[in-house]
């Protein structure tokens, strides 16, 4: 038991608590995280798909509205648009403890029928999603928003 020589916690977990020992010059801090028990969001902090489905239309049509389809072009724009929306949906709305996955899908517009589909193990009472298509002449996007509250 080497930890007991001058350190206050073993760097492993008690039980549901976890402790991790830093050692800080001739200073030990413990730091201890415990579960908070809560198991579902306030009324107030549930994601509501309407918001949600609101910022990812404003975010989308604010980028996109300009914008010719180019193959080379799409990837970066999908990249920015994943990262805007979640930073929008996680400062405008009040939904913390949850997990925003956000994926967006951008393709030409060629007259073609797209089928996009996704499947998730998730809480029907906490968790929840949107989704907002948007189309121009030249292009389609799908952007889509999962939240998945933090037990």
């Amino acid at each position: 038991r080497d930890w007991l020589k001058g350190q206050t916690a073993p760097p492993h977990s008690f039980g549901n608590s976890s402790a991790i020992v830093g050692i800080m010059g001739d200073q030990h801090q413990v730091h201890v995280w415990e579960n908070t028990y809560i198991m579902q969001p306030k009324d107030n902090e549930k994601m509501l798909p309407s918001k949600v489905t609101a910022v990812i239309k404003n975010v989308m049509e604010s980028y996109l509205q300009d914008k010719e389809y180019a193959a080379e072009d799409a990837k970066a724009w999908t990249l920015d648009l994943s990262n805007e929306i979640k930073a929008s949906v996680k400062q405008d709305l009040n939904i913390p403890r949850y997990k925003i996955i956000v994926q967006v899908i951008i393709g030409e517009q060629a007259s073609q029928g797209i089928r996009v589909a996704s499947k998730c193990l998730w809480d029907v009472n906490s968790d929840n999603w949107a989704s907002h298509t948007f189309q121009n002449q030249s292009l389609f996007a799908v952007g889509m928003v999962f939240g998945c509250y933090y037990e």
